[in-house]
């Protein structure tokens, strides 16, 4: 609603889960571009909602540039947070009570306490997170998802997402695809090489831009555990800040046609391991 009531002539799309809400602060992008970005990124957002989500955005805002967050997790086989797929009487019973109540209606979203955001809205979609400084815990969860980088793609993300691409491409919307960078001590663990090379080859297939920042230069992004919320990826706010004027830099090089990304990525996963450890 607030995105839909806005006057800006917003014409730059965030789309993806939690990760995406947490890392990317599209005002840092409009710093350094000629855009107008706004973030629709929202925790449990599958590829199935992601289309949705582009589909009711455009019908208020001529959008020109989609930027779509790649979280693995709601593309492998394996995928299986029942709580993103609950609908029952009694949950549709409640949404359908809050959204007509006139207390949501009438909200101010920076008044807002959104608890699952850890953190204040910032505002253009983005809510800052804060972290505790401390190592972050989720080992339990990330646990669960060791193995599952070699079960392959879900056939309903394979088919949204060429829905996505096929609706971009029939209204003239450029889609560019992004991997926002994970906790780095668990790389390793899930497999993210193996996810990278699985993502690569099918968004070349598909004709998309793809930027995997889990591969990014730590001389231009550095990063430890600590500046996440949890294993899993949440991104905390001062990172977010700095990868976000990062992600500006690369979109400004990639819209000029002028990105050397040899400045901001790794050739290879293992080139990266080692100057971590070094570090």
């Amino acid at each position: 609603t607030y995105f839909k009531n806005s006057e800006d002539n917003i014409d730059t799309l965030v789309l993806g889960a939690s990760h995406a809400r947490s890392a990317i602060d599209p005002e840092k992008i409009d710093e350094v571009n000629d855009t107008n970005s706004f973030s629709l990124a929202i925790p449990g957002e599958t590829v199935k909602d992601s289309y949705y989500v582009l589909e009711e955005a455009c019908r208020s805002k001529n959008i020109k540039t989609v930027i779509f967050d790649i979280d693995y997790q709601y593309w492998m086989n394996a995928f299986t947070k029942k709580n993103v797929y609950l609908c029952t009487p009694g949950s549709v019973a409640v949404n359908v009570k809050q959204k007509n109540s006139e207390a949501y209606k009438n909200a101010d979203i920076y008044s807002l306490d959104v608890a699952d955001a850890n953190g204040p809205y910032m505002g253009k979609g983005f809510f800052s997170r804060v972290t505790s400084g401390s190592m972050p815990g989720g080992d339990d969860y990330i646990e669960t998802w060791i193995g599952r980088q070699n079960m392959g793609f879900s056939d309903m993300a394979v088919t949204k997402f060429k829905q996505i691409k096929k609706y971009c491409d029939d209204n003239g919307i450029e889609l560019i695809c992004v991997t926002s960078p994970i906790t780095p001590g668990v790389m390793k663990t899930l497999g993210m090489e193996k996810v990278d090379g699985l993502f690569t080859s099918f968004f070349e297939e598909q004709n998309v831009t793809y930027y995997n920042f889990n591969k990014a230069r730590l001389d231009i992004l550095a990063r430890k555990d600590t500046d996440y919320g949890d294993k899993e990826g949440h991104m905390g706010g001062e990172l977010a800040e700095r990868y976000s004027e990062v992600l500006a830099e690369v979109l400004k090089g990639h819209f000029n046609n002028t990105l050397d990304k040899s400045k901001y990525f790794y050739d290879t996963f293992e080139q990266m391991y080692e100057e971590m450890e070094e570090q």
